[in-house]
């Protein structure tokens, strides 16, 4: 005997019930768990900022990261930035900069032998290159770095020796390093202008080893000038030694060449400590040059790769939503100042919510995988797959109009319909519809064609799903 329908009806309002209370408990759970992680959020917030300013000590690399992630915490930065940051105080306390700020430099021994006028107008040379290398940033980056940049400035015109333009030099480097991690600028420009900076500080570097290279020059002219003079003295010593009649005489030019030899060797010594010590800066600044340019290489490696994640969706390996905004606003303009078309197809999986209830998001999440990598064979390179949101993707196609995009669409839908999973020896199959919209006369944003491409996914699914639509 078949069951009342009274009694089915019943049998689900209580079943509805009983999912109501299972629905308000998990909903009571998810807010004690959400205020809990609030109140832990605001107390690291506010207290941890705290905590890291009275450790930072002013002065050393330690310090000022300690103060930038405060900053970042206070501000709710990225977690991108935030571990950016991380990886300065961990190379901080490798170098061990964990001491008090460093006292006062003493006079560097460059500055203590230099006593003519061209050196010092050496000095100012390099000086003011570096003034205009701070000038230029403070021209385009945000005002945000102006205290930074300011605190060089200083730095700057405290500058004695050429060593200590070393200080300056990393000084811009690590200003550079957190400008690549902060900004949210266009890659290309981004690189474009610290292509520029790093080609003038390295012009700012060949002018350094040029003046260790003149340095050096000098010593051996010296050199040279000391053994000719020496030989001139054995000379005269030797022709002292044949006026045995003229003792007085003879005692008094002995007399003199003893101090200048005393001299000269006082003289040698000295030229000596220079050479060293020109050798042992160049030697410096060409290792440190060396390791700045590692660590060019490695920040525009890092902001490659924070590009990459910035810009890729982490289930499907496509773009994101954030790549895709970018690309149509880019063909867009292109469009409305050239007239060079542009097309769009939405594809959506039919039924996808069915397939996540019946065999699992991880099955689910395998038909997302398998559509992109299905899919991206069919496109060219100027073509950008992305994961619009959910189980719905976009693809960008310059340059090709309605006709053109549909044929693509078709295959796309063909060999995503072949796609078959077992599960529970069960075979899983998923299809989709796909719209397609091309630009055209009127249309002034990347919304009108998505809104078309959208209304034609919905004439898709109305018709019975599986199949490509153009509006």
């Amino acid at each position: 005997m078949d069951e009342h329908p009274d009694d089915k009806t019943n049998q689900l309002n209580a079943e509805i019930i009983k999912l109501r209370s299972q629905k308000d408990r998990l909903l009571k759970e998810l807010n004690a768990v959400e205020a809990q992680y609030g109140n832990l959020d605001s107390l690291y917030r506010r207290y941890f900022p705290i905590i890291l300013e009275a450790l930072s000590q002013e002065g050393t690399a330690l310090g000022n990261a300690c103060t930038q992630l405060g900053t970042a915490i206070r501000k709710k930065a990225s977690p991108a930035k935030i571990e950016y940051i991380f990886g300065q105080i961990k190379t901080a306390i490798i170098q061990e900069d964990i001491s008090p700020a460093a006292a006062p430099k003493k006079k560097g021994f460059f500055s203590s032998i230099r006593k003519n006028s061209s050196q010092d107008q050496s000095m100012n040379n390099l000086r003011q290159s570096y003034h205009d290398v701070v000038n230029h940033l403070k021209s385009t980056l945000d005002k945000k770095y102006t205290k930074k940049l300011d605190a060089i400035t200083l730095n700057l015109l405290n500058t004695e020796d050429l060593p200590d333009f070393d200080e300056v030099r990393e000084n811009i480097f690590t200003l550079i390093f957190l400008y690549i991690s902060e900004t949210s600028q266009d890659r290309e420009k981004v690189n474009a202008f610290i292509r520029d900076i790093v080609a003038r500080i390295f012009e700012i570097e060949k002018r350094l080893a040029s003046s260790y290279e003149h340095t050096n020059t000098l010593l051996y002219s010296n050199q040279g000038f000391e053994s000719i003079l020496d030989d001139e003295m054995t000379g005269i010593k030797n022709s002292s030694d044949v006026a045995q009649s003229l003792d007085d005489l003879r005692a008094k030019i002995s007399t003199g060449l003893s101090s200048i030899e005393k001299a000269l060797r006082k003289k040698q010594k000295v030229d000596q400590a220079i050479s060293r010590l020109a050798g042992k800066s160049k030697d410096t600044f060409t290792s440190g040059f060396a390791r700045l340019k590692q660590e060019l290489q490695a920040a525009t490696k890092y902001t490659e790769e924070l590009e990459k994640k910035l810009n890729e969706d982490q289930l499907t390996g496509a773009k994101n939503r954030r790549a895709y905004d970018r690309k149509i606003e880019e063909e867009m303009d292109r469009f409305l100042r050239y007239k060079t078309i542009f097309s769009l197809l939405i594809i959506d999986a039919d039924k996808f919510k069915n397939i996540n209830d019946t065999y699992g998001h991880a099955i689910g999440d395998r038909c997302l995988q398998e559509i992109i990598k299905r899919t991206q064979p069919l496109l060219r390179k100027s073509d950008m797959l992305a994961r619009y949101g959910g189980e719905e993707f976009a693809v960008i196609m310059p340059e090709t109009d309605a006709n053109g995009a549909t044929q693509v669409a078709e295959k796309i839908r063909q060999t995503i319909e072949k796609i078959e999973f077992l599960y529970k020896e069960e075979t899983v199959r998923v299809t989709v519809s796909i719209g397609v919209s091309c630009a055209k006369e009127g249309d002034k944003s990347g919304t009108d064609l998505f809104e078309r491409a959208d209304m034609a996914v919905y004439k898709a699914k109305e018709n019975g799903r599986n199949q490509v639509m153009a509006q």
